[in-house]
């Protein structure tokens, strides 16, 4: 029973999250600008609700401190770039689509998994990863400039799928190593520190109200507390991977309904179930 209410949990933040952000994008945002000091707004935001992890599991520091350092900055690195690549096309791809193709983490953190965590990589699981790749050109009709081309946007976003790929095997080995709450914790202080410092080198501004940074943050943090109690309980990354890919059914159904993403929305539902069959091959 715990297991499937941590699954409804993250069904509901894991599609909220990204359709407020794509909303704000749309209706606050008409230049695109700030995106990087919003990412690490949201991140501070997060790291400061970071601090009821321990009420999981107590907070404490073992095993290897040279692999705990260099996994913290794997994670700072790879989660800043996520953010900073997710949220400048979040603007410029739809909800859904976005959604749907920044999963192509899933085959990744299988592959990552199967190599460094020792998570077996089944041939059922390669004739899901296809399946993810044949539903995203379906679904990217829109942004195909030529045969197998996409424009610069849909390839910010599907760079953001194989950085948080990295990222979530990386901070899964933190977890590991040293704990839930500590692993959880050192990852997401570590993306708050790196996106600190691309904020200073790049000048970003911030474009939004005191509002919508505080109501993005909370989603976010939901979004991302969810996924790590889902990793606490179930234990096993590759299967939370690929069960958590239904959310892109969801994401579709509300992005049509609320944001009225309705463009070539047969080719979206096919391509959507598509990479959905593909992707719970992989589980």
């Amino acid at each position: 029973m715990i297991a499937f209410l941590s699954y409804i949990f993250y069904f509901i933040a894991a599609s909220a999250s990204p359709l407020q952000r794509r909303w704000l994008a749309k209706n606050k945002n008409i230049n695109n600008e700030g995106q990087v000091r919003l990412a690490f707004q949201v991140t501070f935001i997060t790291v400061l609700l970071s601090f009821v992890l321990p009420l999981f599991e107590p907070f404490h520091l073992k095993g290897n401190t040279f692999y705990i350092i260099g996994l913290s900055l794997i994670c700072g690195l790879f989660g800043a770039g996520y953010f900073v690549f997710s949220y400048k096309a979040q603007k410029h791809v739809e909800a859904g689509v976005g959604t749907l193709v920044s999963n192509i983490y899933t085959p990744i953190t299988i592959v990552l998994a199967t190599i460094f965590l020792n998570e077996k990589l089944t041939p059922i699981q390669i004739i899901g990863t296809v399946f993810l790749l044949i539903g995203m050109i379906v679904v990217s009709k829109k942004h195909r400039i030529g045969k197998l081309k996409f424009d610069k946007y849909f390839m910010m976003m599907l760079l953001s799928g194989v950085m948080i790929g990295i990222l979530s095997v990386a901070e899964r080995a933190l977890m590991k190593i040293t704990g839930f709450s500590a692993g959880v914790m050192l990852s997401w202080w570590s993306q708050c520190l790196f996106l600190g410092l691309a904020t200073l080198i790049t000048h970003s501004k911030s474009v939004y109200t005191k509002k919508d940074i505080a109501i993005t943050g909370v989603l976010r943090f939901l979004q991302s507390l969810s996924w790590v109690v889902l990793i606490f309980v179930v234990g096993n990354l590759s299967l939370v991977s690929a069960i958590t890919t239904f959310k892109i059914v969801i994401v579709f159904i509300a992005g049509a309904i609320f944001l009225k993403e309705r463009e070539d929305l047969p080719m979206k539902i096919l391509g959507s179930i598509i990479a959905l069959i593909g992707l719970l091959l992989m589980k």
